[in-house]
């Protein structure tokens, strides 16, 4: 049976990417095998690192994910075959709790500075800086299963209505 681990985030959208050029940029591929409101099941090509991962929402802050289980690239490339479309961002970690994600493809646009928590006391005191755009972090713009729910339309106006 697999480990589970509390995630505690919170997430903002930041309208530019600020100078990340000494920063390396970690490509992501993630596809959803299943979401429902309880789970997700998923698989993500992270650089050259091919991972299962399942989360579980929890009341409050958090949601319970599994470690990540490495598959290999062929497992990787069945899988997605019968899974959603894709979810295509750029990440650079500023430190092990901050990172910047910059999506491209259909989420072109959306800029997102996340930051994790240790615990939901620390999420709930968390003061973010005023260049910090608006927290998105309850949005379909925080989270990369709801963002595919959303027509192109509707993720035009939430990236204006957070803006």
């Amino acid at each position: 049976m697999s480990k589970l681990q509390l995630e505690i985030e919170r997430k903002f959208l930041l309208s530019k990417l600020p100078d990340v050029s000494a920063i390396t940029a970690i490509p992501y591929e993630r596809y959803f095998l299943e979401r429902t409101k309880e789970v997700e099941v998923r698989i993500q090509r992270k650089g050259n690192i091919f991972t299962y991962q399942r989360k579980v929402e929890v009341p409050g802050i958090g949601r319970e994910r599994s470690e990540d289980h490495e598959i290999s690239e062929e497992e990787f490339n069945k899988l997605k075959i019968t899974a959603s479309k894709a979810i295509l961002r750029t990440r650079y970690d500023l430190s092990p709790m901050i990172a910047i994600q910059v999506y491209h493809g259909d989420h072109e646009g959306l800029i997102r500075y996340e930051v994790e928590f240790p615990t939901s006391e620390d999420a709930t005191k968390f003061q973010p800086e005023p260049w910090m755009g608006k927290e998105i972090t309850d949005s379909p713009l925080g989270r990369d299963g709801k963002l595919l729910d959303l027509s192109p339309e509707q993720f035009t106006a939430e990236l204006a209505r957070y803006s």
